[in-house]
């Protein structure tokens, strides 16, 4: 505010007026995040972190990969085609673009199989017995999920995989939908919590 106060006199009289007619609402320290008409069924839930799996930020950053390599293959490809058409480049040079990029595609889709829907962090509410997790989705981005924990599929019940080695399987009852967790590498920070979620 003090750096427009020393511009103010060089500045015609209609552009001083707007300049000094700052709504109240635009100082930063003055915004509020919180709502000011929410009931209490809709305050702000607080959680408490029960798992977590360290290594999800490289499995997130191998899923976007998987959105740059597309995207790269996509354009080198057709453009190292046209190029090849016109003698702007060589044969050999159009089936190395080839070859590079959909085996990068084929070896990130691969790895991102394994890597997709894991589970990052597990918290949980024990007041309203709710369950948030957050996984990694097939681009990379987190997704939170909140649920009843009595919508989880108890470990117990669930049947054994091959996979099992890899990550355990977390089912719900009301989807389909399969997560993947790791206690192998995983960390568990609240054993009692977990177990009434799990």
């Amino acid at each position: 505010m003090l750096n427009i106060i020393k511009v103010l006199p060089k500045l015609n009289s209609k552009t001083t007026q707007l300049l000094t007619k700052v709504p109240k609402f635009a100082n930063y320290r003055n915004v509020s995040t919180t709502a000011i008409n929410k009931t209490d069924s809709q305050q702000k839930i607080t959680y408490t972190t029960v798992y977590k799996f360290p290594y999800i930020r490289p499995f997130s950053v191998l899923n976007r990969l998987k959105f740059y390599q597309t995207v790269l293959t996509g354009i080198a490809v057709p453009t190292s085609c046209m190029l090849n058409q016109l003698n702007f480049i060589s044969t050999g040079a159009f089936q190395v673009i080839c070859s590079l990029g959909l085996s990068g595609c084929l070896t990130l889709y691969g790895l991102g199989y394994l890597t997709i829907k894991f589970i990052g962090f597990i918290y949980y509410n024990e007041q309203n017995n709710l369950v948030k997790i957050s996984y990694v989705d097939f681009w990379g981005w987190r997704k939170d999920i909140e649920i009843s924990a009595k919508d989880v599929v108890p470990i117990n019940e669930l049947p054994t995989s091959a996979t099992d080695g890899l990550f355990l399987k977390i089912r719900r009852y009301s989807t389909k939908e399969i997560l993947k967790l790791n206690f192998q590498y995983g960390i568990i920070v609240e054993k009692e919590l977990i177990k009434k979620i799990l």
